[in-house]
């Protein structure tokens, strides 16, 4: 009876591990079509400011502001990542402990 067990328990282990491959997939193409489409944005931004500028752009105090704010935004986002690599990292290595420490009881 043990081994009928045993094969069941795999089989619904692995029709489980299917179904989440299934879905990482479905998810994974999700993001593709995201970045395909921000790429093609940055490639229109990047012609326009190109043409822009061949055009005579009178705009490059509006242009250097822009830049700053972006980059202080960036500087915060930056620091914000910082603190949840941080954070992440921690709870990781909480979490193997625990994980351990069940394993060892």
């Amino acid at each position: 009876m043990t081994d009928i067990e045993i094969r069941i328990q795999a089989l619904e282990e692995g029709h489980k591990f299917n179904a989440s491959q299934d879905a990482i997939q479905k998810r994974e193409e999700e993001f593709l079509v995201t970045l395909r489409e921000i790429k093609e944005s940055m490639l229109k931004e990047k012609e326009e400011s190109g043409g822009n500028a061949a055009a005579g752009g009178s705009s490059s105090g509006g242009s250097s502001a822009e830049m700053t704010t972006l980059q202080e935004e960036n500087d915060r986002l930056h620091a914000k990542m910082i603190k949840q690599e941080y954070r992440i990292t921690h709870l990781v290595a909480n979490m193997e402990k625990l994980l351990e420490q069940r394993k060892n009881k």
